[in-house]
Formats: structure tokens, C-alpha cells, sequence
């Protein structure tokens, strides 16, 4: 018999008065939607043995698959209806970034949910995080003539209160920002001279900027642009660089002084701007939140709530936009011309306000958006969009790091051209190792490299401890955490008491630990690529209940294994440490197919991209 009744509960709601409302005598099966992997520990842990949590890691990454196309174009149409207003671009919901919104997320929850009821599985308790969620399914269950109870709506939305004064809390965090910025400009810039030559440039290149990107006297070390700069000094073009600062922490002063004691030439943001710009940016809230925006049916779900939610709380999102868009009119207005405007491009809405500003007041530059990345298919903002490709949103090109990467960037628009340039962060991977671990037999060493989500990292860990009685003794497990938090802040999440013996922290450089390694588990991280280039075997380790990152997905290989639980993981892992010296040869003849499938070496031919013809100019922008 079908499940016609359905308890709704929130993640922070009581547990005890919860498990009160079912029976003692069978097990109830529930399922998670939401995000926090730590919370969904506790209250799992909390249910007990009565409860028996359904499994939706391979539903759920199958439904995101199925559902992508019919996703994007649902944005589409929103961006046509309301992509007049340049606002609507700087926020979240036309964005598609899943780091800042929901939508996609919700939208596989949703179809998660119809394909159980469709299947007779639909759970008797869900559990999730956000209200408009809880509203949309309600509405949905209803219409298929399920009963719905829902538990503690009045104290979650009593607690979303709560994160409204911390979105106020924000906002005053970016009038600090602000100021300490423009503090720090002035400073810095009364020991330089000005140089009027500045204003002359031929390329100017957007890039991400560290506080270790610059030495102390300010020689400028671009992680995201290796090799680029160095060849357009040697083609003998003026380069300026606009730096977008990350993980500066206030420290403005110090870096402000490096930029400008460089010979490289930044954009000091803050010796163009004015008052009015950043009062501009800080309304932008409240001029997001007056946009009205009504949601067309999604797959039979009316998501209007979820839409109200999502623009209430990333109402923020947009401010650093607005001051990427107003700078670039303030170069345009300071007389600014260069021929070309290199944009490390993620299609995030920063990305966008740049795009327009150079577009409305920078006339004839012609727009490079460069994505010397690996694509995941979930992280739907790295794919441009017809809507965008209407608005003129995005650039006049795309750079890949190879054919295979320009094939699959089209997968919503085939507008854009795209051509293959250099693979510049990853020219090691052409670097022949002799000394690479998979030749060595007696070399049994598990590499975990952790993403930088460290719920994410959490996650991982305990299904690979949950797997690891079923793995071989003999096989050390080297653990590699991101740089985002330190191997003690990983170790307390965890839990010190319950972290296994077996699990040795290690530090260094990536490709260090990759020549040590005979297998690498991870997931959501680019890293994979690198590793099963070198012919290395990767398992990739599924989430449970949040999007997939595999950027190795559908690839084919017998090098490459996605597991979706503890049990799968062991099969795998013990697979690939069994693999015989011929065995891993082939697999290093596998990873030169992986190489040259995603990455393109480096050389004078594959730099040329980088400098496009000056013969064609770009259009204005359509939006106002």
C-alpha cells in the first residue's frame, strides 16, 4: 500500500516530541533535505533505531542529471520576463550559482519527492531547512491527495528571523569593508606617484588576487593566470590588472601598498570610485527586494514561496556586483580603452557586472571569458544560457583548456564561439614522473583529498571509516585537507575521540602527495582530474543529500569509480589496490587519454588565444 500520510518536520525542531508521533512497533522511513550534513548527524542519531533513513545519494545525482535542461530553461524564461531591470542579473536567482542559491537544489528535492510517490516509496517522515520548501511540498501533496502534517513551521520561521538581523549584521560587515578599503587606498597612494600613462592599456585581465600572491616588493605571482603574463609582456602589450581580493580579512593596507609598489599595474578600485557608487551598491537590497519576480510552473511545483525565500535571503549577494559594474563605468568615464578584457569567467554575477560595464562604457573592447577549469555539470552557472546570450551577458568568447571542455560548455547555448588555449594551471600534468606511485607494487597508500566545504569533508570521512574495517590493513590512508581550515579544525568536526588511528593528516604541495599515491578518493574537487591524468585510480565518493561535483563524470574509464556508499567504497578501493604491475600500466596509458581529453600544453600556438584579433568590436548592452 502507498504512504498517504506525511509528516513534515525542520532540522532544529524537537526530536523527542517528534518521534511521539509514530509508532514504536515498526520502523519509520525518513529522509533528509537539506544541506547540513552535521545537523542530519545529530538528528540521525537522535531518531535511534526506530527510524531507517532512505538512501537518495543515487536518486538524487540521477534527478539532477534528468532535470538540468528543463531547469535552466525555467530560468530563462524568468530572465526574459524580467531582464530589463539590471538588477534582476546581480542577483541570485538568474545566477544559476549554486554556492549562493537554492533553486536547483529545491527543484531535485522536489522531483526527488514525485518519483518516491510515484514509486510507492514516498517516506513518512521528511525532514528539512527551509520553510518555502516545507510550503511547496505541502502544496504538491495536497494536490496528489496525500495528508500532510507539518511540525515547528512557527519556530522556523520564528528562527528566520533570526537570519534576517544577520543579513543586517552583513551589511554593516560591507560599510566596514568599504571603508577600510577606501582608508587603505588613500594611505597607500600618498607615497606613489600617479602615472598618467596608466590609462593606456591594451588588455586588461581580471583576476583573482591573495594576500601571498605578492611578494614584498610586490611581484605579482597569478595562480589562475600562470605563463600569461610574462607572454603578453613579450608580445608588448600594456596589461592592467583588476584584482578581485580574496581572503584579505580587512589586512587592505598592506596588500593596497604591495599592488601599488608592483610593476605590474592594478586597478586600485578605490581611486575611482565615488560616494554615490557605494550607496548604490549598499541599496541594492532593498532595490532587489522591491523586484517583483513570479515564478512560471515548474515540472507541476508552483515555486513562487521558494522564490519570495530565496530572494529575501541572498538579498546581499548583489552588492559586490554593483561595485564591479560601477567601477567599469568609472574607467570608461576616466577614459579607459583597451582592446581586449580578459575575464576569469565562472559566470557568477560578478562576473555579469563586469560584462555589462564593460559592454555600456567601455565600447569596442572585446570580451574573453576564460575557464581554465575542470566543468562540473551540477554547477550550472559555468554554463552560459540562451537568456544570457540575449541580454548580451556574456563574452564574445569562451577559452577552454580543451576541445572536450569547449564541447560540453555548450551544453545550454551553442552561441558563444569557444576555441582551446593553453592549459596554464596545469602544465605538471605533461611533466613525465618516472618515480609515479603506480609503477611501484609494494606501494599500498590511499589518498583522501578532502573539498573545502568541511561539513563536505566530514561527510566523506565517515563513510571511507565506515568502510574501513573492509579494507586492506596493509593500506596506509593519507588524508589532505584543503587550505580553507587547518587540520585541527577538521579533526574537531569530526569529533577527536571517535578520528581512526588509521587516518594520517598530511601537508605540502598536490603534486607531492599525488607521486605518493596509489589510489585517490574524493569529491566535488578538480584535483581528480590531475590524478587520473597521471594514471592514478580515482574513486569518486557521492554526497548523500546535496549535488555532485564529478568533473569525472561519464568519462567511461575503468580509472575512474563513483560510489555512493560505504559499502560500494570498499569494493572499489580493494579493486584497485589488488591491480597488478600490467594492470597499472594500462592505467597509465588510460591517463594519458584523461590528460589529452582535458588539458592542452602550454606552448606559443596555445597562448595565441589570449590575444584576440582587433579587427571586430563588441555591441552595446540590451539591458537598463
Amino acid at each position: 500500500m502507498p504512504n498517504n500520510n506525511l509528516v513534515i518536520a525542520f532540522n532544529k525542531c524537537n526530536i523527542s516530541a517528534l518521534k511521539n508521533l509514530f509508532s514504536e512497533k515498526r520502523k519509520t522511513l525518513w529522509i533528509y533535505l537539506g544541506k547540513d550534513f552535521l545537523r542530519r548527524r545529530l538528528i540521525t542519531e537522535r531518531l535511534g533505531k526506530q527510524f531507517s533513513k532512505f538512501d537518495t545519494a543515487k536518486l538524487l545525482d540521477g534527478v539532477a542529471t534528468d532535470i538540468r535542461q528543463a531547469h535552466v530553461r525555467w530560468i530563462d524564461e524568468l530572465n526574459r520576463r524580467y531582464g530589463d531591470n539590471i538588477d534582476l542579473w546581480f542577483g541570485s536567482i538568474s545566477s544559476r550559482d549554486i554556492c549562493i542559491s537554492n533553486l536547483f537544489q529545491y527543484h531535485c528535492y522536489l522531483e526527488l519527492l514525485k518519483r518516491l510517490w510515484e514509486r510507492d516509496e514516498l517516506p513518512e517522515l521528511v525532514i528539512v531547512e527551509s520553510p518555502a520548501l516545507s510550503t511547496v511540498i505541502c502544496k504538491w501533496a495536497k494536490n496528489q491527495g496525500i495528508n500532510v502534517c507539518v511540525e515547528g513551521i512557527f519556530k522556523q520561521r520564528f528562527r528566520l528571523w533570526g537570519k534576517y538581523i544577520s543579513l543586517l549584521i552583513r551589511l554593516g560587515y560591507y560599510v566596514i569593508d568599504f571603508f577600510m578599503r577606501r582608508t587603505a587606498a588613500f594611505l597607500s597612494r600618498s607615497s606613489v606617484k600617479s602615472d598618467s600613462s596608466s590609462k593606456h592599456c591594451d588588455i586588461i585581465v581580471d583576476t583573482f588576487v591573495h594576500n601571498n600572491s605578492l611578494s614584498e616588493d610586490g611581484s605579482f605571482i597569478d595562480r589562475y593566470f600562470p605563463y600569461l603574463h610574462p607572454y603578453l609582456s613579450n608580445q608588448g602589450k600594456r596589461v592592467m590588472i583588476h584584482p578581485v581580493l580574496c581572503g584579505v580579512k580587512f589586512n587592505y593596507l598592506t596588500l593596497y601598498r604591495k599592488l601599488r609598489r608592483s610593476k605590474s599595474c592594478f586597478i586600485i578600485p578605490e581611486d575611482y570610485l565615488r560616494f554615490s557608487d557605494y550607496c548604490k551598491s549598499l541599496t541594492f537590497p532593498v532595490r532587489y527586494l522591491r523586484t517583483k519576480v513570479v515564478s512560471p510552473v515548474l515540472d507541476k511545483f508552483d515555486m513562487d514561496d521558494i522564490l519570495k525565500e530565496e530572494k529575501r535571503l541572498q538579498a546581499l549577494a548583489g552588492i559586490r556586483a554593483v561595485i564591479v559594474y560601477r567601477l567599469f563605468m568609472r574607467l570608461g568615464q576616466d577614459g579607459l580603452r583597451p582592446a581586449v578584457v580578459l575575464n576569469w569567467y565562472e559566470n557568477q554575477i560578478i562576473n555579469k557586472a563586469l560584462i555589462a560595464g564593460v559592454r555600456q562604457y567601455l565600447t569596442g573592447a572585446r570580451i574573453i571569458g576564460a575557464q581554465m577549469f575542470q566543468h562540473s555539470q551540477n554547477f550550472l552557472n559555468w554554463y552560459p544560457s540562451q537568456s544570457e546570450v540575449e541580454k548580451k551577458l556574456v563574452p564574445d568568447i569562451l577559452l577552454e583548456t580543451s576541445q572536450h571542455q569547449c564541447d560540453i560548455v555548450q551544453a545550454f547555448t551553442d552561441d558563444i564561439p569557444c576555441s582551446v588555449a593553453g592549459a596554464l594551471r596545469y602544465q605538471h600534468v605533461f611533466e613525465d614522473d618516472p618515480t609515479n606511485s603506480i609503477f611501484c607494487d609494494n606501494n599500498q597508500i590511499i589518498l583522501v583529498l578532502l573539498p573545502f566545504d568541511i561539513a563536505e569533508s566530514v561527510e566523506m570521512l565517515e563513510i571511507f571509516n565506515d568502510a574501513l574495517g573492509d579494507i586492506r590493513d596493509d593500506a596506509a590512508v593519507l588524508i589532505k585537507n584543503h587550505p580553507d581550515y587547518s587540520p585541527e579544525k577538521l579533526i574537531r568536526s569530526y569529533g577527536q575521540k571517535q578520528w581512526p588511528k588509521r587516518f594520517d593528516l598530511i601537508s605540502g604541495v598536490l603534486s607531492e602527495a599525488l607521486g605518493n599515491a596509489s589510489i585517490v578518493i574524493s569529491s566535488n574537487s578538480s584535483s581528480m582530474v590531475e590524478a587520473a591524468a597521471k594514471g592514478i585510480p580515482v574513486i569518486y565518493l557521492g554526497r548523500q543529500a546535496v549535488l555532485n561535483q564529478n568533473v569525472l563524470s561519464g568519462l567511461g574509464m575503468e580509472l575512474v569509480t563513483e560510489c555512493f556508499s560505504a559499502e560500494e567504497l570498499a569494493v572499489a578501493v580493494n579493486k584497485y589496490l589488488g591491480l597488478s604491475r600490467a594492470q597499472r600500466k594500462e592505467y597509465r596509458e588510460m591517463g594519458m587519454k584523461v590528460r589529452d581529453l582535458f588539458f592542452t600544453p602550454v606552448n606559443d600556438e596555445t597562448m595565441a588565444p589570449f590575444l584576440l584579433n582587433e579587427d571586430s568590436r563588441s555591441g552595446g548592452i540590451s539591458v537598463s
